[in-house]
């Protein structure tokens, strides 16, 4: 969905697994970096931190080993090449990622919403990270909403 929305719409669905090979090999780097981080800066030892790191750098890697595995299995197969081919430029499933998205994004923004009026009685340091995110968020909303003008 996103490689489509770059741009990559005209392009044949082998090179678009093979872009998304690509990313994932991004994912297993980046997961390699956040464990090393661990080490790097010492936080070994210390139980939420580097449990955290090493989850979340773990996690990494292998949703991008098998997302690889996946992918590398649809160029393998004529069978499953077709039939992720015909998903992937399925209409209907277009619509329900996008909806998914949408909405998704709405519920979070409620959601950080609350959570602003909650900690804004109890917590000055959370309550103004809740801000800048709700920032973020809007800042990074109007730049999606500027670009796709632009390419639509």
């Amino acid at each position: 969905m996103l490689i489509n929305k770059l741009g990559y719409k005209n392009t044949e669905f082998r090179k678009k697994i093979k872009l998304r090979i690509w990313f994932s090999a991004a994912l297993i780097v980046l997961g390699a970096l956040t464990v090393s981080a661990v080490y790097y800066f010492g936080l070994f030892g210390k139980d939420f931190t580097s449990g955290f790191y090493f989850g979340l750098g773990f996690g990494l890697m292998g949703a991008g080993i098998a997302t690889i595995l996946k992918n590398l299995r649809y160029l393998k197969n004529a069978d499953r090449f077709k039939a992720a081919e015909t998903a992937d430029q399925d209409e209907r499933n277009r619509y329900i990622t996008s909806r998914t998205w949408s909405v998704s994004a709405f519920i979070m923004l409620v959601l950080i919403y609350i959570a602003i009026i909650i900690t804004g009685i109890y917590n000055v340091v959370v309550f103004s990270t809740l801000l800048v995110v709700l920032g973020a968020f809007f800042l990074v909303l109007l730049i999606v909403k500027t670009t796709l003008k632009k390419i639509y």
